[in-house]
């Protein structure tokens, strides 16, 4: 009997989860109640305290697996140093089995910290990235007068198109493809414009 409970407990908490992370996706996180998602669930704001103590901690339960691969690439990407010879391989480093990895098996926490994370510690994590990614981009640019505003245009354009292959795309092979064609072009815009 008590397994049987615990089992209950387990599919509602799971069922709290994918509610609330369908309604952060769509609403935002500012804009979601708890009172929302326990009515989503059918079930009282009382009982979805025995699950979640608040509405952060039902967030970063969705979001800090995603957030936790982020920063690693964030960490590796940093020292990574490039340069004009290696510029096309550098960024094509973005789509290794690993990255490509984080992005299907945290596709909604990505997309979450992407886009929905306003009122959250993760709501300047997109802005990191954009401004680490244009750092690296900046140095390699001819148009001296103009580099610092062309790096981040093309920094903010590699993670809009990013969240949009995982909005847009189901299937692995699907996003895989995707973000192939996303870092060609991208990178064929950056050679491009280099020095």
């Amino acid at each position: 009997m008590v397994f049987i409970v615990q089992v209950l407990k387990d599919e509602l908490r799971h069922k709290i989860l994918l509610e609330a992370q369908h309604l952060f996706l769509q609403r935002g996180y500012d804009r979601t109640s708890l009172q929302m998602i326990a009515d989503k669930v059918n079930i009282s704001k009382s009982n979805l305290y025995h699950y979640f103590k608040n509405k952060e901690e039902l967030f970063y339960e969705l979001t800090d697996g995603a957030a936790d691969g982020l920063k690693k690439l964030i960490l590796r990407l940093k020292d990574k140093r490039f340069d004009l010879h290696t510029g096309q391989r550098e960024y094509q480093m973005l789509l290794t089995e690993e990255v490509i990895s984080l992005l299907l098996a945290e596709k909604y926490g990505l997309l979450l910290i992407m886009e929905q994370a306003h009122g959250t510690r993760y709501e300047s994590l997109r802005e990191s990235m954009i401004d680490m990614l244009a750092a690296k981009t900046m140095p390699l640019l001819a148009d001296e007068d103009n580099c610092l505003l062309l790096a981040q245009i093309m920094a903010r354009n590699l993670l809009d198109g990013t969240v949009q292959v995982l909005k847009t795309r189901i299937r692995p092979r699907e996003v895989r493809t995707g973000l192939n064609r996303l870092v060609e072009y991208h990178t064929k815009g950056i050679n491009a414009l280099l020095k």
